[in-house]
């Protein structure tokens, strides 16, 4: 058989992600305050305007409440040059900032942007906003209501351009009390994923994700996964779980550009 750029790989992932029918206020257990990043990377709305930001560098995952929770003005939304504009916005250039991900309220239907502002070890997360009529505006972190889930297992900083600890959260979704987080721990498998029940409470460890590539006929231990989409599917066999369709990359082809590789997890 021949194997194409795209190759598969084949996951068990051992999580238990029960379905929350009476979940506590989202806003249980959130401060008031400055909510301190270090960086600002993946993006996810939760419930009542709930903003979830992975912070890979201060290996946490961090809660917002937005307060944004009015219904949607309009139905779409072509803004054109938009690094041009959050740059400006930011009082800076184009070049000077790096947007990580996009997130829709589904509720108010405003889009989230998360940016680092600057390049390199003095780069400043930033959170914009985006409303219906293409007007931009920082979130201001230093005083909102918010909380955070510490990861305890992150790996070490080595402070190169492909350090592993830029990869400690590679995605980040919410999915009926949870939320679940891809990226990579300092375990042997670091590939890793986690559910956290949310308001947050203790997190462990997450599961290993051990890949076979099957292109070159052996387990990876350190190529995380990048993306994943959550869907439910009735099972007999892992009744009231979450399956998740992930795609991930080969590490050997960082240099060249991502190739990806997919899967199908159950969580």
């Amino acid at each position: 058989m021949k194997t194409s750029t795209l190759f598969r790989l084949i996951v068990m992932v051992t999580l238990v992600a029960a379905m929350a029918f009476a979940a506590p206020p989202a806003t249980t257990n959130m401060t008031t305050g400055k909510a301190d990043l270090k960086s600002a990377g993946p993006l996810s709305f939760g419930p009542d305007g709930i903003l979830f930001i992975g912070d890979s560098l201060g290996a946490q995952i961090v809660a917002i409440d937005t307060g944004d929770n009015g219904s949607a003005s309009g139905s779409s939304l072509d803004v054109k040059g938009l690094d041009g504009k959050i740059a400006a916005a930011l009082g800076t250039s184009a070049d000077q900032i790096l947007i990580h991900d996009v997130a829709v309220n589904p509720v108010s239907k405003n889009v989230y942007v998360s940016v680092q502002r600057g390049k390199g070890a003095d780069g400043i997360p930033v959170i914009v906003r985006l409303d219906a009529s293409g007007k931009l505006a920082e979130v201001r972190l230093d005083n909102v209501k918010h909380s955070a889930a510490s990861l305890p297992n992150a790996p070490a900083d080595t402070k190169g351009a492909r350090s592993p600890r830029l990869d400690t959260i590679t995605e980040v979704r919410y999915v009926n009390g949870k939320v679940l987080v891809a990226g990579l721990s300092n375990e042997e498998f670091s590939s890793n994923m986690r559910a956290i029940p949310f308001p947050f409470e203790k997190v462990d460890a997450g599961a290993s994700i051990e890949m076979y590539h099957g292109s070159h006929g052996r387990y990876e231990t350190n190529s995380p996964v990048r993306t994943f989409l959550p869907f439910d599917q009735q099972s007999a066999v892992h009744p009231g779980g979450i399956h998740l369709h992930a795609f991930g990359e080969d590490p050997r082809q960082r240099t060249e550009g991502r190739r990806q590789d997919q899967g199908h997890y159950h969580c």
